[in-house]
């Protein structure tokens, strides 16, 4: 049975052995310029062609959705499609068996692929990251192990797409919709909450530095109660510190008058320490997940699949 899952998707598995040797031949031909324009003596930015190779973060993001489409939703769906199931289901190995062996070879393969990916776009990206903050929502996907969560769950979720549509093209439309619903409830709605938060003062002016993940802020005063609105905050600081537009450091004054009259922004973040913590503990649950939508599919397969 194996040997027949593997040989009915040995193509995909080519094609993805191909396309992460490509990524990984120009993560490796760019990383030194990625590390000189990150260093001590160069611009915080990725100029040219260059750019180009930052955008595979944002393709490691969308190539879990692909996994599920393209990869999930066919599994069993063409099978009924064309029929074909009837043959296999007439034979010695049972519908479990069956499906344990498709999926297993799918998710090994995309597993090693996604695996490799991120690894190889983690260290890439180190020196940018050295100098912001991967955690925040923009980075935390294309970094680490999460994306491996992601890839499983994709693949569950297209192949419960295409066992219930038995559709290939509406299964994998499906599979897409689904998916993108479900990361980005978790990401605004549960990420935040899976581990524990950190209360820091930010300063008023200027940039925010790497603090991490910012959840919220609010501006107080000396006594500790929130300052409502700082559309006027400037005027305020300016009247009480003698500042004008003519002040050197404009922004250093302004920080230096808030200090002083004991004015803070206080954030609720998720530091930058706690960047694996929240990855494993969004694996975990994206594995979760996963193990459940498989549950369901060996359910369906074996009871309501004629």
């Amino acid at each position: 049975m194996s040997w027949l899952a593997w040989r009915q998707f040995r193509a995909q598995a080519a094609l993805a052995c191909a396309a992460v040797a490509v990524v990984i031949v120009a993560l490796l031909i760019t990383r030194d310029h990625v590390a000189d324009a990150f260093g001590p003596a160069g611009t915080g930015r990725l100029t040219g062609a260059y750019v180009w190779i930052r955008l595979l973060g944002t393709a490691l993001i969308g190539l879990p959705a692909i996994i599920g489409a393209f990869w999930g939703a066919p599994l069993v769906a063409r099978e009924l499609e064309t029929r074909t199931y009837r043959m296999i289901w007439t034979q010695s190995a049972t519908r479990t068996r069956w499906l344990a062996a498709k999926l297993a070879v799918a998710g090994i393969v995309a597993t090693a692929a996604v695996t490799i990916f991120a690894t190889a776009f983690t260290w890439w990206a180190k020196p940018i990251d050295a100098t912001g903050s991967r955690i925040s929502p923009a980075q935390f996907a294309q970094r680490g192990i999460v994306p491996v969560g992601y890839a499983l769950f994709g693949l569950a979720l297209g192949t419960l797409a295409g066992i219930i549509v038995r559709r290939t093209l509406p299964a994998m439309a499906a599979s897409l919709a689904g998916f993108f619903v479900v990361r980005i409830v978790l990401q605004n709605l549960v990420r935040s909450r899976l581990a524990s938060t950190t209360t820091v003062n930010l300063p008023l002016f200027g940039p925010d530095g790497s603090t991490g993940w910012i959840l919220s802020s609010h501006t107080v005063d000396a006594a500790g109660h929130a300052i409502s609105a700082a559309v006027g905050l400037d005027n305020e600081l300016a009247t009480a510190c003698s500042l004008t537009r003519a002040t050197p450091d404009i922004d250093r004054a302004f920080a230096a008058c808030a200090e002083q009259l004991g004015i803070r922004r206080i954030a609720t973040v998720h530091a930058n320490g706690q960047f694996w913590t929240l990855q494993a503990a969004e694996l975990g649950l994206y594995l979760v997940l996963a193990g459940a939508v498989l549950a369901v599919c060996f359910w369906w397969i074996n009871h309501r699949t004629t």
